[in-house]
């Protein structure tokens, strides 16, 4: 066989090798990062992960027609985790909020969550919003809680920790006065470990949308937001918010 026969056969087989790499990129299986120590939201269950969160992309990988894995990882990890391209999306009561919409996109939002601060059961000096000024205030590092204090809470000293475990073992050995952090996952701590041990501090702080994140420019957003939109028309989305967090929760 000559040059010029290999060049033709190399010719026709080019296309059917891209449509293959094409068909492969979209069939592979999507990485999921999250923060799993976290519940109700993301947590280890036994041998496998459960949440809401969870539970909500398992519902979108369906409609993908995709196969996915949690990754793991500490939650200020997951933004430059998937910058670089280790994950394909952050699933984990991701705030939409203008700074990170400049350097990652969104998904539409799927929950509404929230800031919400606990302090001990037996603390007397707190009682309202307004007592946290001066505080020792402890939150997980690289969450929206860290901005809001600081842009927010009058004086007050900031004790940011790994993990939201980290911080709230911080405030019951009396190494912090309160913790702010994500309304929800709050809840179900002072609802379960936590009863007893601490007092939810009303009203919540701050009211934000959350949304799955992704690479700038991915393909997923797309059909993420239409697996989303129909999951919210079946009553899909509705169900699973009402499972974890009671009927008429947001």
């Amino acid at each position: 066989m000559d040059r010029r026969q290999l060049l033709k056969l190399s010719l026709l087989a080019a296309p059917a090798l891209i449509l293959a790499g094409s068909v492969k990129a979209e069939e592979a299986e999507l990485i999921v990062g999250s923060n799993v120590g976290s519940p109700p939201f993301a947590f280890k269950d036994g041998d496998h992960y459960s949440g809401f969160d969870v539970e909500v992309f398992a519902e979108v990988a369906k409609g993908l027609n995709r196969k996915w894995r949690v990754q793991p990882m500490d939650f200020g990890a997951l933004i430059p985790a998937l910058q670089t391209g280790n994950i394909d999306a952050i699933v984990s009561q991701l705030f939409i909020k203008p700074e990170r919409q400049k350097v990652i996109d969104f998904s539409d939002p799927y929950y509404q969550s929230g800031l919400v601060a606990v302090t001990g059961a037996g603390n007397t000096s707190i009682k309202t919003a307004s007592d946290l000024a001066g505080k020792t205030l402890g939150t997980e590092t690289g969450t929206v809680a860290v901005d809001y204090i600081k842009k927010n809470i009058k004086d007050a000293v900031l004790d940011q920790m790994p993990s939201i475990n980290n911080a709230l073992l911080a405030l019951q050995a009396g190494r912090t006065d309160a913790v702010i952090y994500d309304t929800p996952s709050l809840m179900y701590y002072a609802n379960n470990a936590g009863k007893g041990k601490v007092r939810v501090i009303h009203p919540t702080l701050q009211g934000l949308d959350v949304g799955i994140g992704f690479q700038k420019g991915s393909p997923l957003v797309a059909p993420v937001n239409a697996a989303l939109s129909a999951m919210k028309s079946d009553g899909r989305l509705k169900a699973i918010r009402e499972k974890w967090f009671g009927p008429d929760a947001s």
